[in-house]
Formats: structure tokens, sequence, C-alpha cells
């Protein structure tokens, strides 16, 4: 089954779910699920935090960069903002 109707059947179960317990169990995943997200992103030790920052410096070496108002305006487009 498409990811795409997965999540709209799941957004329509939400929207008619009167169960307070479930609601609560949902929220605990989702902030769960963002935490173990950021984790996986954050570097645990000082050479992972120092191989982030060489390709960092690799990046604006070779031009691989962009302004905040190229951002913005990226993110303006993309959500009609």
């Amino acid at each position: 089954m498409d990811i795409a109707i997965r999540k709209v059947e799941l957004i329509e179960w939400l929207a008619r779910l009167q169960d307070e317990n479930i609601i609560q169990r949902v929220e605990t995943l989702k902030k769960g699920a963002v935490k173990e997200l950021y984790e996986q992103r954050t570097p645990s030790t000082m050479a992972e935090m120092q191989a982030k920052l060489d390709r960092s410096e690799k990046d604006i070496q070779s031009g691989k960069v962009h302004s905040q108002e190229e951002v913005e305006g990226y993110f303006k487009a993309k959500f009609k903002q």
C-alpha cells in the first residue's frame, strides 16, 4: 500500500478517535520519534563532531551554500506563505 494512502488513513482514524488514552500513547510515540531523530543527527563523540565540521568547511569552500534569503524564498514558494 502506498505510504500516502496509509498516512491519510491514519489521519482519518485519528480525527475520529475519542479515546484519550490512545491519543496520549500516539503523542508519546511522536515525541519519542522526534527525540530519536534528533539523537541520530547529533554527534555523540568529538571525532563525529569534527568530521561534521570538516564536511561543513568543505561545503563552504566548494560553494555548496545558500543565503538566508534563498532558503526563505524556497520555503515561501514551497508552502506559498
